[in-house]
């Protein structure tokens, strides 16, 4: 059987299940593979429907999908498909991390986030004096390594610029742990208020936000999209 995954009426993939047994009531554990290819399936509309949601979805957004038949969706009974076709269900995407990870190394952020979830972007720390920064990052997927390519971001604080990140070096975010970026150099907007602030909590901490354009890659497939976040809490360090 087969579905097809849709945003706003765009096309974004489709997922698989087979050889599966569906009894009565409710059934569990069933395997399925779902395939994403919004530029394919839904031209360019579809493409950028699909980066807003991805967008979304790791900036920790509640977020949600449409699932439907249609006419292939039971390839022996193409008639019922396009019957079933007629109703569609929108589900909520599950939240990135929808429970904390194991932390046998104890290197998760100790204050995580008000919302309770965790985020793409759990904490940070500056370094004024080597003008670097380190972030530490949750991966949203459960198997797979996901590869960071590219970073083009802004820190604030209370609207006001702090300081601009490019970086371009990839670097990997494995499954299921928080992981630290290698140090990522910071162009500080010296003289600002947000400057300023880091400054004066030097040895301390502070909460940030951010936003940022960030390149990922898994496997062949490579996309960049949009991140915001905040109530990111920031260690400042010499």
């Amino acid at each position: 059987m087969d579905i097809h995954i849709l945003k706003n009426g765009s096309l974004l993939g489709h997922a698989t299940a087979r050889n599966i047994t569906v009894g009565p009531g409710k059934n569990t554990n069933i395997p399925v593979t779902a395939y994403w290819d919004p530029l394919t399936m839904g031209g360019t509309s579809g493409h950028s429907i699909g980066v807003e949601l991805l967008s979304q979805f790791i900036s920790g957004y509640n977020t949600t999908i449409t699932v439907a038949a249609h006419k292939g969706s039971i390839p022996s009974n193409p008639s019922l498909g396009r019957a079933l076709s007629k109703f569609s269900f929108e589900i909520p995407t599950p939240h990135l991390g929808s429970s904390r990870p194991d932390d046998p190394d104890g290197d998760l952020p100790s204050d995580p986030p008000d919302d309770g979830k965790m985020h793409f972007i759990s904490d940070a720390t500056m370094h004024l004096i080597t003008s670097t920064s380190t972030f530490n990052l949750l991966s949203p997927l459960k198997t797979s390594t996901l590869y960071v390519t590219y970073i083009n971001a802004t820190a604030l604080y209370k609207g006001k610029d702090v300081g601009h990140i490019e970086y371009d070096e990839p670097f990997e975010v494995p499954p299921g742990k928080v992981i630290t970026t290698p140090r990522l150099p910071v162009d500080w907007d010296l003289g600002s208020v947000g400057y300023d602030a880091v400054k004066n909590a030097l040895g301390g901490s502070l909460k940030l936000a951010a936003r940022a354009t960030v390149g990922v890659r898994l496997g062949r497939w490579e996309e960049r999209v949009w991140f915001q976040g905040k109530g990111i809490g920031a260690k400042i360090r010499l």
